[in-house]
């Protein structure tokens, strides 16, 4: 493999991994709490997250789901809170609850491990991909 593509996916695994951790840290420390069936699968993929160790077993479904959790817990404290701070940056400077700033900051914090898993992925994808295509033309 060429280094500057070595480079690049150092760089995407770490800022994935980092962000990752963060998120792991944040949500962990927080009070919110994962619902439903899928409650434990999210623990313990934080858990790894925050260990460094579970980057591999986190995929898109995954990571749609942990910001669903986000999305509703919030709009469950202020209706279309949750919403919007999935889909866009939310000004908290008059923001008085605590809870809505907790879990914005979150839904941030989501985002930004959503983004840098997302770029990973799509590395590894171009590569997997380029890899098969010069297969075929040699």
């Amino acid at each position: 493999m060429d280094i500057e593509i070595e480079r690049d996916v150092h760089k995407l695994t770490l800022d994935a991994i980092v962000l990752g951790r963060l998120l792991a840290e944040e949500w962990l420390a927080g009070s919110l709490t994962p619902k439903g069936s899928i409650r434990s699968t999210i623990l313990d993929s934080l858990q790894s997250l925050r260990e460094r160790q579970g980057l591999q077993q986190i995929d898109q479904d995954l990571i749609d789901v942990m910001g669903e959790q986000i999305r509703r817990t919030l709009n469950e404290i202020r209706e279309g809170k949750g919403d919007t701070a999935i889909t866009q940056d939310v000004d908290l400077v008059w923001e008085q609850d605590q809870k809505v700033v907790e879990y914005v900051n979150l839904a941030y914090r989501w985002k930004q491990f959503k983004k840098a898993k997302v770029a990973l992925d799509d590395k590894l994808a171009a590569i997997r991909d380029t890899d098969t295509l010069l297969a075929t033309v040699v």
